[in-house]
């Protein structure tokens, strides 16, 4: 069963590609969709949320898992 993470702090129209970029090696991570209108990003696949924690850990992004 596929997860959500929501990525929330986004500050501008690049954050989404850095997420992307930092992601493109983690196990799990099917799709990232954008919601420029409320700043956020949303992790689509099997993705462990400890394991994007990690790889955005030094910018300041809000990662947690969130509920179909």
């Amino acid at each position: 069963m596929a997860k959500k993470i929501l990525i929330s702090g986004l500050k501008c129209e690049n954050c989404p590609r850095h997420i992307a970029e930092r992601l493109s090696d983690v196990d799990g991570v099917d799709k990232i969709e954008k919601d420029m209108t409320k700043m956020t990003a949303t992790v689509l696949g099997n993705a462990d949320v400890e394991e994007v924690r990690d790889a955005l850990a030094d910018k300041p992004f809000t990662v947690e898992e969130i509920a179909d």
